[in-house]
C-alpha cells in the first residue's frame, strides 16, 4: 500500500467504527507522516490505531502532559487532541503548542465538544477542529488534509529558503563584479602611470650616471692641476687667491659628498623603477584567460605595492621556496595577496600603535603535492573565537568605518575558490594569524571535467 509521508499525532477521546478509504491519491515517499494522537480513553486510542495506523506513523498517549512531552522530544507532522484530556486539556495543550516557535507550525486538530467550544478553540490557534463523536470519515479526511498542509507549508518554506539562497548568491555575483570592474579599471590606471613613469626614470637614472661619471672626471683633473701647482713656482698672490676660492667653493666638503649624493639619487631611480615594475606586474588589467605565472615573483611584487601599509608596523620576511608556474588568474589572485597582507598589517598595527614597536609578517610559499600553498602569517592579536565563523562572510567587518568594507576576505574566498583551491587560518588570541592558501598547480578544471 502506498504511504503519506507525512507523521500524524492524534489526540482525540472518540470516534466511530468504519474505516472508508481516503479521497485524496497519496504520495510514495521514504517515510509515511508521523500523527501524534492524544486521548484518555484506551478505547479511543485502539480505535484511531485501527483508522491511521494503516498510512501513518501514529503515537498515541493517554494525557495533555505526556503528549506535550512528546511532542516537544519528537515534533509529529499532526496533531490531534481531544479537548478533555487529564493532565492538561486540549486547549491547554494547544496554547502550549502554538506558543512554542519550533511547533507552531505543527497542524493541530482538536476534538471538540459543541459549536461554541469549536469556535473558541479555532480562536486559540487550532487548525481544524472535529466534533464528537468523531467520525472515521471525517478523522481520516481531517488528517489527510492536516498532512497536505503540513507539506505545502515545508514547501514554502523550502522554497523561501532557496529564494533567500539565489538571492545571496546574486549579491555576492553582484559585488565580484563590481569589484572586478574596479579592480580592472584600477590595474589599466596604474599600468598607465607605471609606465608613463617609466620613460622619465630612465631619463634620470642615466642623466645621473652621467653626471657621476663627469664628476669623477672632474675630481681626477683638480687633483691633477692641485699636483701641477704644488710642483710649480706660483706667486703668493695667485696662492692665496686659489685657496680663498677653494675655501669659498667648499671643495673638500662638496669633493667628498657629491658622489654620494649622486648614489642616493641613483638608489632612488632604481626604488622607484622597482616599484614601477611591480605595479605593472600586480594591475595585469587585460588578464581574461588563466596563465602559467611565477606566483613567488607575483607575492613579490604585491609587497613592493603594499610597502606603504605596513613600513611603520612590521618587517617583511619571505620563505619562497622554488615553485614551478602556476596556470592561474593573476591579477586575482595578487588581489587576494594584497588583501592579506593588508589585513595582516591593520593587525599588527592594532598591538604596536603608539609603541614605536614593529611587528612581523611571514609570508612563505611550498609545493604540496600537485599544488602551491601560500601562508601569510602576523604577529597581531589573533581572531576571537566569536567571529571565527563570520570574517569569510560579505560586509563583515570589524575594522572602524573608513579602514575596512568587510569585502576582502569575501573576495579571497571567492576567487581561491574560483581556482578550485582553498583558504584556511589559524589562529591564537594574543598570538598573531596565519592564512593558507592552496592553488592547483594545474588550474582549475574546464566545466564539464569539474562535474
Amino acid at each position: 500500500m502506498h504511504r503519506e509521508a507525512v507523521e500524524v499525532i492524534v489526540v482525540d477521546g472518540h470516534s466511530s467504527e468504519g474505516v472508508p478509504a481516503a479521497t485524496a491519491a497519496p504520495r510514495c515517499e521514504l517515510r509515511p507522516p508521523r500523527v501524534l494522537f492524544a486521548d484518555g480513553s484506551p478505547t479511543q486510542r485502539l480505535l484511531a490505531e485501527g483508522l491511521l495506523s494503516d498510512r501513518y506513523r501514529l503515537q498515541t498517549v493517554g494525557d495533555g502532559r505526556a503528549a506535550l512531552d512528546a511532542i516537544r522530544a519528537d515534533p509529529p507532522d499532526v496533531i490531534v487532541a481531544d479537548s478533555e484530556l487529564p493532565a492538561l486539556t486540549g486547549l491547554e495543550l494547544l496554547e502550549a503548542v502554538k506558543a512554542e516557535a519550533g511547533l507552531r507550525r505543527i497542524p493541530f486538530i482538536l476534538v471538540t465538544t459543541g459549536q461554541l467550544h469549536a469556535i473558541q478553540s479555532l480562536e486559540a490557534g487550532a487548525d481544524d477542529y472535529l466534533p464528537r463523536p468523531v467520525g472515521p470519515v471525517d478523522l481520516r479526511a481531517r488528517v489527510a488534509a492536516a498532512v497536505r498542509s503540513r507539506r505545502m507549508v515545508a514547501e514554502l518554506e523550502r522554497q523561501h529558503a532557496e529564494m533567500i539562497r539565489i538571492h545571496e548568491d546574486s549579491r555576492q555575483l553582484e559585488l565580484e563584479l563590481h569589484q572586478a570592474q574596479k579592480l580592472e579599471a584600477v590595474g589599466r590606471l596604474a599600468a598607465g602611470i607605471a609606465h608613463e613613469i617609466n620613460t622619465p626614470i630612465q631619463f634620470i637614472g642615466d642623466n645621473t650616471r652621467f653626471l657621476q661619471d663627469a664628476f669623477q672626471g672632474l675630481v681626477a683633473v683638480l687633483a691633477a692641476q692641485r699636483e701641477a701647482l704644488a710642483a710649480l713656482p706660483v706667486p703668493a698672490e695667485l696662492a692665496e687667491k686659489l685657496a680663498r676660492a677653494a675655501e669659498e667653493a667648499d671643495l673638500v666638503y662638496t669633493v667628498e659628498q657629491v658622489p654620494r649624493t649622486i648614489e642616493r639619487t641613483l638608489e632612488g631611480t632604481r626604488r622607484v623603477a622597482v616599484i614601477v615594475r611591480a605595479m605593472k606586474e600586480f594591475a595585469h588589467p587585460d588578464q581574461r584567460e588563466m596563465v602559467a605565472t611565477d606566483l613567488n615573483r607575483a607575492l613579490l611584487a604585491t609587497v613592493e605595492v603594499a610597502r606603504n601599509e605596513y613600513k611603520y608596523v612590521a618587517e617583511v620576511e619571505t620563505v619562497l621556496d622554488e615553485l614551478p608556474l602556476v596556470t592561474c588568474y593573476p591579477g586575482d589572485l595578487n588581489q587576494v595577496f594584497l588583501n592579506l597582507l593588508v589585513n595582516a598589517a591593520h593587525a599588527i598595527d592594532d598591538v604596536v600603535k603608539g609603541t614605536g614597536a614593529k611587528g612581523r609578517i611571514r609570508i612563505a610559499t611550498a609545493r604540496r603535492g600537485d599544488a602551491v600553498e601560500i601562508a601569510i602569517a602576523d604577529t597581531g592579536a589573533g581572531i576571537p573565537e566569536a567571529i571565527r565563523e563570520k570574517i569569510f562572510e560579505p560586509f563583515f567587518t570589524t575594522k572602524e568605518v573608513g579602514r575596512g568594507t568587510g569585502q576582502g576576505l569575501a573576495i579571497a574566498r571567492s576567487v581561491v575558490e574560483k581556482h578550485r583551491g582553498t583558504i584556511a587560518f589559524e589562529t591564537e588570541v594574543g598570538r598573531g594569524t596565519t592564512f593558507r592558501i592552496r592553488i592547483p598547480i594545474g588550474g582549475a578544471p574546464a566545466p564539464a571535467e569539474a562535474a
